[in-house]
């Protein structure tokens, strides 16, 4: 989760300034040598798709976002445990593993339901209380079998469904700003079928995009690329996708049952309904004490996702 958010030297510009400056180096940096050649595939998102009701500019430069380049790089270092024996009764990387492989082969929108309630599980614990800094982007070995916030259960998904064969394009860990609670949350989006999903921890099914009104996106990234969004408007997307065939499983007398996502990997935290959004009795799932977005609008948003977890 995000808070507490840090002013830096190095991105002095405001809110605005920041948007006109992404326009322009989105479009310098992202446009290909012959403008009429399209993105690479692993970089653009279908184009019909307006995530959440944006328009986007995208740049291929990650290198601002270090948070997110660290947690891809402590994972490549950390991969080969997930074949190491278990020791001392820890084992969720090699459950996380072997729970991934059965997935394998199996229809893409079950994929998605099933790696959604499978990382949903992992408690929930703020980086302040675990790690003690604001905000910590934690690898699956850090997540795995311990606690998680909200980018740390959307980092878990995304690397399973990379695992999976889906490629960076068709992945983003979108940052945004949840309208009713008025703070920053981060969710991961898949794109399938024409259309963008999103496994989200606060929710316990995956939902089509355009059935969340109030998640206002302000940049998205992959291992590719990072998009800057604009022109929010959610009453101007519709849902397009077919209601997700249930999952089938062997029921121990050998008959098929048919079981829903969330019955897959047992109990998910409790939600905010999309379609009619209120507080339910939970423990908190964003901090009390984190600075929402529209408190920071003097820094510009590399800047607070740069800056994230040191002191003001």
């Amino acid at each position: 989760m995000f808070a507490g958010f840090a002013r830096g030297e190095k991105w002095g510009t405001s809110l605005a300034a920041f948007a006109a400056l992404a326009f322009a180096s989105c479009a310098a940096a992202a446009a290909p040598a012959d403008a009429s050649e399209p993105l690479p595939a692993a970089v653009a998102a279908p184009a019909a798709v307006r995530l959440f009701g944006s328009g986007e500019n995208t740049n291929a430069d990650i290198s601002p976002f270090p948070k997110w380049t660290d947690v891809l790089a402590r994972y490549a270092r950390e991969q080969h445990l997930e074949n190491a024996p278990c020791t001392g009764g820890r084992c969720a990387l090699q459950e996380w593993k072997a729970f991934v492989t059965s997935l394998n082969g199996q229809d893409r929108r079950r994929q998605l339901d099933a790696v959604n309630a499978y990382a949903n599980r992992i408690p929930y614990m703020p980086d302040q209380a675990r790690y003690g800094i604001i905000d910590y982007w934690a690898t699956p070995r850090e997540s795995l079998g311990r606690s998680a916030d909200c980018e740390d259960y959307a980092i878990v998904k995304y690397l399973s469904l990379r695992k999976l064969g889906w490629s960076a394009g068709e992945l983003r860990i979108v940052v945004l700003k949840h309208e009713v609670r008025n703070e920053l949350h981060a969710v991961l989006v898949a794109y399938l079928d024409g259309t963008a999903y999103v496994l989200d921890n606060l929710i316990p099914d995956v939902r089509e995009h355009a059935a969340i009104r109030y998640y206002r996106p302000i940049f998205s990234i992959n291992e590719a690329a990072w998009h800057y969004h604009r022109d929010w408007n959610p009453g101007g997307v519709m849902l397009v996708a077919r209601a997700p065939v249930p999952m089938p499983e062997r029921a121990p007398s050998g008959e098929t049952r048919i079981l829903s996502s969330t019955q897959i990997a047992g109990p998910v935290p409790p939600a905010i309904d999309t379609a009619h959004p209120r507080y339910t009795d939970q423990r908190p799932l964003v901090r009390p004490v984190a600075r929402s977005y529209a408190a920071n609008r003097s820094e510009s948003i590399a800047e607070l996702f740069a800056n994230a977890g040191t002191v003001r």
